[in-house]
């Protein structure tokens, strides 16, 4: 369809050959110029059609600041757009096996903190033998990876406390986060997280399986590194079909591109944590070009390992150093918050990072989980908190 400028010039020209008659032309024959033209006398119409003119022009102009209006307001709408699509929102893919994508789970301020902790600590990973219990080296699976202390740093507690109240599973029944980098056709062939081979049968028992996975990505990948899930029943398979999909990825199920700051969440067991859902059989696809780097959590149906209490280090709003007055003066809250605040911070009391919480308050506690002074800087810096959707 022609524009609205396109047809208000071609108006104006018609307009124009027909208040002046021969005068847009005026003088000229091909390539010769006729003086006795100029003397001919002007249609006897053209100060109605001059006036008619005007006010077409008057129309046209006003139709031309209607279109860059309209422009504008588009502009904004998809600014709107774009901010709407970094907002965290919860997309359900499968309810056979339970999987959900959390858009925007991470800032990508966080995903760097975790990329860049992971760089200096990745080491070829590992595989669990079935038969020995042991770890070791295994071609299905080569990529490099790293282990960080569960609640390690305040960006990491917070990290884990979010991951629990998207899964409803406590922090203490997580695995340490693992952050592993895939490059150069590194992959991780198809398996399931969870375990039902005799070795860990006894331990699992008492300390429970893999009930849920959470996989976390820290960066996108310009082909492949997709997560495929081939056993998966999608809710909408156009939908789930991403273009561009690596050979790994395109054939079987579903598979989820990785997107930096995005969360994928399956349930690898049961809802009632009795058996392994086979259903999520899964593989983390060569990364073909680009590198990629992602964290897993590995969420257990018991307390994992039971040492793990970190409720109980959220309720205790207080500072464990003797020199927090001297360091919350020379203004260290805010320049070290790894060390000073959050859940393992030694000055949280004096850099007022938490809340007094009455006995049992349990709501008060998980509140402590998150570091104030950390979330007041993110807002200084116009940095939006990550978090779960509603």
């Amino acid at each position: 369809m022609p524009s609205l400028r396109w047809l208000a010039y071609s108006l104006l020209l018609a307009l124009a050959a027909a208040a002046e008659d021969e005068e847009v032309l005026i003088g000229w024959k091909g390539e010769t110029y006729d003086a006795g033209l100029a003397s001919l006398p002007k249609n006897p119409d053209a100060a109605k059609n001059e006036a008619a003119l005007k006010d077409i022009e008057a129309k046209a102009k006003a139709a031309l600041e209607a279109e860059e209006a309209a422009g504008a307001d588009a502009a904004k709408a998809s600014a709107r757009a774009t901010a709407a699509r970094a907002e965290p929102w919860i997309e359900t893919i499968s309810w056979n096996p339970r999987a959900f994508i959390h858009h925007n789970f991470l800032t990508p301020e966080e995903a760097d903190h975790l990329v860049g902790i992971g760089s200096k600590r990745v080491s070829r990973s590992l595989v669990i033998d079935a038969q020995t219990g042991q770890s070791r080296l295994d071609d299905i699976r080569t990529s490099f990876g790293a282990a960080f202390g569960r609640g390690e740093d305040p960006v990491i507690a917070e990290i884990e406390e979010r991951v629990a109240e998207w899964t409803h599973l406590p922090p203490e029944h997580q695995e340490p986060m693992q952050i592993l980098r895939y490059v150069d056709g590194q992959k991780y062939g198809a398996h399931w997280d969870w375990f039902d081979d005799p070795v860990h049968h006894a331990a699992y028992v008492a300390e429970g399986n893999r009930y849920a996975t959470v996989v976390l990505y820290l960066s996108d990948v310009e082909y492949g590194g997709e997560t495929n899930l081939p056993l998966a029943d999608a809710i909408d398979p156009v939908a789930q079909s991403p273009q561009g999909l690596s050979p790994c990825a395109s054939a079987w199920g579903i598979s989820v591109k990785p997107k930096k700051g995005d969360a994928l969440l399956f349930f690898d067991m049961d809802i009632m944590g009795g058996k392994g859902d086979r259903r999520t059989l899964h593989t983390a696809c060569p990364a073909i070009r680009g590198t990629k780097w992602t964290a897993t959590k590995w969420i257990h149906n018991k307390p994992y390992m039971g040492k793990y209490d970190p409720l109980h280090a959220a309720a205790r709003c207080a500072d464990t150093s003797p020199d927090c007055k001297q360091l919350v003066a020379a203004g260290e809250c805010e320049k070290n918050m790894a060390r000073m605040v959050g859940v393992t911070g030694i000055c949280r009391a004096s850099c007022h990072d938490c809340r007094q919480c009455a006995p049992g308050d349990i709501l008060c506690e998980r509140y402590n989980m998150k570091s104030l002074v950390r979330a007041r800087a993110m807002r200084a810096s116009g940095v939006k908190a990550a978090g779960p959707a509603a």
